[in-house]
């Protein structure tokens, strides 16, 4: 299937009825040319750059240029110079056609409307229906283009007439209220004469000059006739239904993207449909109210008083802010979707670090500007009825845009921020209608972006009590579970092992001559003392249990699971295997050892924790007691010598025969020297300082298991796999695989 050629729209207040007619005009040309449209249109729109305003206008650092095959400009309709610079500085940069519609001020090709015969129009109703010769014209800033048109087209139209024509007949304002009002206070203080009409250069201004003259006493349309331009006004939010000329938006919009697509292409193409209706008649002249006209309104109207009234009666904003989790809110979102009148499809896109990075010690840092590398889709899928989140790079904009469709489609996107927080973008496509959001969808994003804002501090107060209460049971040197934390995890341990019928594993670890080191080499070497034993303890355990510091010198696991019977054993080999290797490398003046004590088994009837804590107390004095008579039996030295070689080199093959020569020991006296001095047997020393090798290798290094293998002195590789899980419990890719994951 041939690519749409995809075109981008830079605009503000889409929601605005004279926006609203140029993007119908952009999109009926656009779909008559099979191209999509992305429409990237802020919310508010104002001309100083606040920090709510400049997140607004983040928008546009979202468009990927290179994604687009031409750019279509409304840069009048931004109110901020600063950001018309800004804009103009980034386009300036792109290789594709950009063409700029209703201003002619930037350094870009542009295409302007034709109000001069549009108002021409509008001021020869005035005299050829009405029959007035004495008209004023109230149009725009003195030398804006459009202002100076329309007073040019005012005058064109008199002097068709035969009506003289002089400059003070036209008056300038600043389409707005004020103008209007102004004027109507003139009138009343007798400052200008009053004419039989006048023609306003926009809806506003003939609204605000008409409510200005009736409240005064002034009859419209008996004592002077007003007329309007724009027809933004003609129905609604004023007194009389105002007689006012359709500005040709829809025209212009269409031309702007034939225009576009001669620039695009180099072909020229035939130009859609555009406005059968100029002039619309209201109260304001004697013509009396355009009675099709009124119809098409009224239908309108009421459409969109039902949706109003369906938004008000929703507690959306309830609903959405007293959710407590981002999926919560999600959802309460997609609940809420259908009170986007007549939206075809709509998306959340969320910034990877929409939360603001997760940063407690910081929180004034998060992202005001800028995106990241990916953002996070929230497709609100209907036929699942449910929210799936899809990361996407950021490139992609909205991934909807690069699909394949039947028929081609508008994207309206717009900004998610609470003031300069900013959270992501949304969008909104009404499928291949000829239509545009409203005020009311501004309203319905504006609970949005509150109920984001809402969710992350919920989020990031969890964060912060979790860290208050992790403080609480954490040991502030080790990092492990202080006593507190011991306590209650123990039992949860115990009462989960007793319920579901598991193992429950308690081992204690006593540091043999912490008293020792901290007299002899002070305090601070006694903590790194410390934090060495409790790496030792916390690398050994896997995910199934938790280790903690419970005194000075003693330290915990606890943990429940289906364990086999000898996990204690395998946990004491670890830890050992630890110390050994860190004493060997470490140079220090001290050997750090431990003594233990442990419980792995099933709960019997009536049997309490604190009995559990009693037997593995006791065992540790057992151990103790075993070593003062090990460092008392023969060879005792030599032993240790010994098994400080193996650990410093494991790969080495370490055979009882060479040992028993070199002690000039028999083989079964030797094994029975080596397992009472050690309580573990020579061979399985062997092997538990290979895998506490390999453990090293694989949590350090890139290297492939048959490689690690070899290296801890393997010869057979599958014999590895089969050693390392034995006593790992896991396989040395899934290890691997584990470490990783804890340092990220």
């Amino acid at each position: 299937m041939k690519k749409r050629l995809l075109i981008g729209v830079i605009v503000c207040e889409t929601e605005q009825l004279m926006q609203r007619r140029l993007l119908k005009g952009i999109s009926a040309q656009g779909f008559d040319l099979n191209m999509d449209i992305a429409v990237f249109s802020c919310i508010s729109n104002i001309t100083e750059m606040t920090p709510h305003q400049r997140a607004e206008f983040n928008l546009f650092n979202y468009m990927h240029f290179p994604s687009f095959d031409g750019i279509l400009y409304l840069r009048d309709s931004i109110h901020s110079e600063e950001q018309r610079r800004e804009l103009d500085s980034i386009l300036l940069e792109q290789k594709i056609p950009v063409l700029v519609l209703d201003d002619n001020t930037s350094p870009f090709p542009y295409l302007m409307m034709d109000d001069r015969n549009g108002f021409a129009a509008i001021t020869e109703h005035m005299i050829k229906v009405h029959g007035l010769t004495d008209l004023l014209c109230l149009t725009g800033f003195k030398g804006h283009y459009t202002a100076e048109q329309r007073a040019l087209g005012f005058r064109d139209a008199l002097e068709a007439a035969n009506l003289p024509f002089s400059e003070d007949m036209v008056i300038y304002g600043d389409y707005w209220h004020d103008s209007g009002k102004k004027l109507a206070a003139e009138f009343l203080e007798k400052k200008r004469r009053l004419p039989q009409g006048v023609v306003c250069g926009n809806d506003p201004m003939a609204m605000a000059l008409c409510h200005g003259l009736i409240g005064n006493g002034i009859r419209i349309p008996e004592d002077i006739m007003i007329a309007g331009y724009d027809a933004s006004l003609t129905e609604t939010r004023c007194m009389i239904p105002l007689t006012s000329y359709v500005r040709r938006n829809f025209r212009l919009g269409a031309m702007g993207v034939a225009k576009l697509y001669q620039m695009m292409t180099g072909e020229s193409c035939a130009l859609t449909q555009t406005e059968r209706i100029e002039c619309i008649t209201g109260d304001s002249c004697s013509c009396g109210v355009d009675v099709e006209y009124l119809r098409h309104q009224i239908q309108v109207e009421e459409k969109q008083d039902a949706f109003r009234t369906m938004f008000r009666t929703s507690n959306m904003s309830s609903n959405l802010t007293s959710c407590q989790t981002l999926d919560d809110c999600m959802e309460a979102i997609r609940r809420h979707v259908y009170l986007i009148r007549d939206c075809k499809e709509f998306f959340i896109c969320l910034c990877e670090d929409w939360e603001g990075g997760g940063a407690l010690e910081n929180p004034a840092e998060y992202r005001r500007e800028g995106f990241p590398k990916h953002m996070l889709l929230k497709l609100f899928d209907e036929p699942s009825g449910c929210v799936v989140t899809k990361p996407f790079p950021t490139v992609k904009m909205l991934p909807r845009l690069f699909e394949e469709r039947e028929k081609p489609a508008v994207f309206f996107f717009s900004p998610l921020h609470h003031n300069d927080r900013f959270f992501g973008i949304a969008a909104l496509s009404f499928g291949d209608r000829l239509d545009t959001y409203d005020p009311l969808y501004c309203e319905w994003l504006t609970i949005v972006n509150t109920a984001l804002e809402f969710v992350r501090m919920q989020t990031y107060l969890k964060r912060f009590n979790n860290r208050i209460y992790l403080s609480s049971i954490r040991d502030s040197l080790t990092g492990l579970y202080n006593y507190e934390g011991y306590r209650k995890f123990s039992r949860e341990c115990f009462e989960a092992a007793k319920n579901e019928h598991r193992r429950f594993l308690l081992l204690y670890a006593s540091f043999d001559s912490l008293r020792q080191i901290n007299e002899t080499y002070g305090h601070s070497e006694g903590d790194s003392a410390v934090t060495v034993l409790a790496n030792a303890m916390n690398n050994s355990c896997t995910t199934y249990e938790r280790c903690a510091r419970i005194e000075d010198a003693e330290f915990a696991i606890v943990g429940y699971q289906d364990y086999e019977e000898d996990a204690c054993q395998r946990l004491v080999y670890a830890i050992s295997g630890y110390l050994e290797h860190y004493n060997q490398s470490s140079l220090k003046p001290y050997k750090i050892t431990a003594s233990f004590g442990y419980f792995c088994d099933y709960i019997s009837p009536g049997m309490t924790l604190e009995e559990i804590i009693a037997v593995v107390a006791g065992k540790i004095e057992e151990s103790r007691a075993s070593k003062q008579n090990e460092k008392s039996s023969p060879y005792y030295r030599e032993f240790v010598d010994l098994r400080e070689r193996i650990y410093s080199n494991p790969q080495e093959d370490w055979s009882i025969d060479s040992m028993c020569r070199d002690l000039i020991l028999s083989r079964g006296y030797f094994q029975k020297l080596y397992t009472r001095c050690f309580g573990i047997s020579f061979t399985q020393d062997v092997i538990n300082s290979r895998i506490e090798l390999s453990k090293r290798l694989l949590s350090s290094t890139d290297y492939s298991i048959a490689y690690i293998a070899d290296q801890s002195g393997y010869s057979n590789y599958v014999h590895f796999m089969h050693q390392f899980k034995k006593i790992v419990g896991i396989t040395p890719t899934e290890y691997r695989k584990r470490k990783r994951q804890t340092e990220d």
